[in-house]
């Protein structure tokens, strides 16, 4: 009888082990066009640990750097439909859905991190998201650090009218295309992979990004003239599909919001060591760092920019500007 009953008891726990085994990870994929070593890739590196430990196995992240599994419009679209995916987004391209989102990237809203990440965090923010809720769309993580913008030309600029004339890169997205036009450049839309050619060819005069993008691109052998602007301290979502988000356990998500506050944190502070690195290293690649006058470019940018977007709510950016001055 005993080893009947040992026989039960180990044939029970054998079971038992098996079906514990068989209960699979929930497996979810993150995509990002940043390559590896960038602070957004070891923010995500952080982030996937940090899920992992906390859900003691029950959540893996597999990490999809360099855009590999498509442009964040095509994976955002996957995601929409159900996909196990979050995917960094941009507030620029969700206002087309939602258009007072694009505010929160618009130039000179704030050079404060804190306080935009605040705003982030607001009852005004809450009520945008759920208007993306309903077309599929969640913020998974709404206040991630990507870099205070800059510019990089072949000529100094130090005050608007400088920069008149001169054509300068941006990303195909209807911001960063106003917000050069309103501080008084040319704006050109071109791929990132297409700029170093182009300043060597003179078919651009600079572009703008944050510092540890200007120096990994080597932009700086063809443009020696770093213009501390500062025109966008900006920020990303981290997004999913409503849907998906909704099939995960309260426990699940709950694991996912409080590891991503952390890997905030860790991603802020990764944001800025790559920033001082970078102007230290475009120093001595000798690039001359120029002072502006940020008080005549945040003038004219906040004559311009409203304008430039009728389909927000009225008095959107000066409103926003406002209550970030609060904060």
């Amino acid at each position: 009888m005993r080893l009947f009953k040992k026989s039960l008891i180990t044939l029970s726990l054998g079971l038992l082990s098996l079906s514990i085994n068989s209960l699979a990870a929930t497996e979810i994929m993150i995509a990002y066009g940043n390559q590896p070593g960038e602070p957004i890739d070891k923010a995500m590196h952080f982030w996937a640990d940090k899920v992992k430990e906390k859900s003691n196995g029950d959540i893996v992240f597999k990490l999809f750097p360099s855009s590999q599994l498509g442009s964040e419009t095509e994976v955002l679209e996957q995601a929409r439909f159900g996909a196990n995916i979050i995917t960094i987004g941009d507030y620029g391209a969700l206002m087309d859905i939602v258009p007072d989102l694009g505010v929160i990237n618009a130039p000179y809203l704030s050079q404060s991190f804190e306080k935009k990440s605040k705003l982030l965090h607001s009852d005004w923010f809450k009520g945008l998201s759920q208007q993306l809720d309903k077309q599929n769309i969640h913020i998974v993580i709404p206040d991630v650090i990507y870099g205070t913008r800059h510019l990089l030309t072949k000529k100094p600029v130090t005050k608007p009218e400088d920069l008149k004339g001169m054509k300068i890169r941006v990303q195909n997205s209807r911001v960063p295309l106003q917000t050069i036009k309103a501080m008084g450049g040319v704006p050109t839309p071109m791929s990132l992979a297409d700029v170093y050619p182009g300043l060597s060819e003179g078919i651009i005069d600079g572009l703008e990004n944050p510092p540890a993008v200007l120096y990994g691109g080597k932009f700086f052998e063809v443009a020696k003239n770093l213009d501390l602007t500062a025109h966008s301290t900006h920020m990303s979502p981290f997004v999913t599909g409503t849907a998906f988000w909704e099939s995960l356990t309260p426990e699940q998500q709950k694991i996912i919001l409080e590891t991503g506050n952390e890997m905030v944190a860790y991603g802020a502070s990764q944001a800025q060591e790559a920033e001082q690195d970078a102007l230290d290293k475009l120093k001595k690649a000798g690039v001359t760092i120029n002072q502006v006058d940020i008080k005549a470019f945040s003038n004219v940018v906040g004559e311009a920019i409203q304008k430039a977007f009728p389909e927000w709510s009225p008095n959107l950016y000066k409103n926003i500007q406002a209550q970030l001055e609060k904060y």
